[in-house]
């Protein structure tokens, strides 16, 4: 006897009496077995939807943070191959001819719900996807690479990396390139880069339903070709009207799409960095060698690791270190708890005279080469990683101070 086919349905419905019945419909479906997860809104919906293992999205039109046809086309821009069967309380034909034709595959009334034909319905439209996918070639573009950098304490230089590592990957990539300031502090990344622009991440998280490539192209300030930045309100933001991190989450699931590689500075960490966290690629958290940014350095590897980050996701950045010999790094990382990425020397001096000319971000022939084999390696995974190297003599002491109990 043939097993029962298995359909993942995402239902996002706010109402919990009208879910539970949804559910008990489908538990009692014959020709098939359907497995449901519930969302009380879009955007927790659309969060679960970006864990992926979903067949089909069942979308009640009418939501907490989205009214009729916004969902759907939410949906459409984070997963455009998903087929989506509408739900609604009103039998009006015009709204479900406009569902078809905004991307909806089909629309049902809750008033005339019956287990055979949700079911029916949710499984013809399931398949009828899946035949038309495999009939498509496969696509063979680059994913997208989103790197967060995270400061283990004020002052280690992190906007200054994002700044000269979001040139290098894309001056050797060729490909484009968002430097994203989540850090509401002063906007120094934006200043950094001479960028002026009118708009901010508040106001692409204020009015996410409305994302799409050209409303975009208003939002960002474009750093020459290819390089643009998203800036923060900077200080005049107060903390309540940070951009909750699930409309940061929505907002990097839709720029995945325009950009090879997005950079974001995040500041230092929080519940809500921690939380942005889980949407990225690679975490970098940067710190100095000095005692302190040690000893919050492996305090914030271990918060990380508490909120979830995995450890082959966070990697450490070592900014402003002397050339002396003696510590190898991967000592070093047995004591931090996080794989040592990148080692930058201490260009202070040299960013100070290149500041003296008018030159905001600065220049360190040493700090940009660094970040150029550093950029290299992120543009081409496959290129072999640097051996451990022998530096650091006066961490012996520092080192002790920092593995004391945090």
């Amino acid at each position: 006897m043939l097993s029962q086919p298995v359909f993942r349905v995402l239902l996002i419905e706010d109402n919990p009496g009208d879910a539970e019945l949804v559910k008990e419909l489908l538990t009692a479906a014959k020709d098939a077995t359907f497995q449901v997860y519930w969302a009380g809104a879009l955007l927790p919906g659309l969060d679960r939807l970006a864990r992926g293992d979903i067949d089909l999205v069942l979308l009640d039109v009418s939501l907490p943070d989205s009214h009729g046809l916004d969902g759907l086309n939410a949906i459409r821009v984070h997963a455009p191959d998903l087929p989506i069967v509408l739900l609604t309380g009103w039998d009006d034909e015009s709204v479900a001819l406009r569902a078809v034709q905004s991307g909806a595959q089909d629309y049902l009334v809750k008033g005339k719900l019956d287990g055979a034909t949700l079911a029916h319905t949710l499984q013809r439209t399931i398949v009828r996807q899946q035949t038309q996918a495999a009939a498509l070639p496969a696509e063979s573009g680059q994913a997208s690479v989103v790197i967060g950098l995270l400061g283990a304490k004020g002052g280690v230089g992190a906007t200054t990396i994002a700044c000269h590592l979001g040139k290098e990957l894309r001056k050797q990539s060729g490909g484009r390139v968002l430097l994203m300031d989540l850090d509401g502090a002063d906007n120094a990344l934006a200043f950094l880069m001479g960028a002026e622009g009118s708009y901010t991440i508040q106001d692409a998280a204020g009015d996410v339903l409305r994302l799409d490539k050209d409303f975009w192209a208003k939002l960002v300030t474009p750093c020459g070709d290819g390089l643009d930045i998203i800036r923060s309100a900077g200080a005049v933001c107060r903390e309540e009207q940070r951009p909750s991190a699930e409309r940061v989450r929505f907002i990097l699931r839709f720029v995945r799409s325009l950009y090879r590689f997005i950079l974001i500075d995040m500041g230092r960490l929080s519940p809500f960095s921690a939380s942005v966290a889980a949407g990225v690629s690679r975490l970098l958290l940067v710190s100095t060698c000095d005692m302190l940014g040690l000893h919050e350095a492996k305090a914030a590897v271990q918060a990380l690791g508490n909120a979830g980050i995995k450890s082959d996701q966070l990697a450490i950045v070592l900014n402003q270190a002397p050339q002396s010999l003696g510590f190898t790094d991967r000592e070093l990382e047995k004591i931090l708890g996080a794989q040592v990425d990148l080692v930058l020397p201490d260009a202070r001096k040299d960013f100070a005279h290149s500041a003296q000319d008018g030159k905001r971000l600065g220049e360190s022939r040493a700090f940009q080469q660094e970040v150029a084999r550093f950029a290299a390696r992120i543009v081409d995974p496959a290129k072999e990683a640097p051996q451990p190297k022998t530096r650091f003599p006066f961490l012996r002491g520092v080192l002790r101070g920092a593995t004391t109990t945090t």
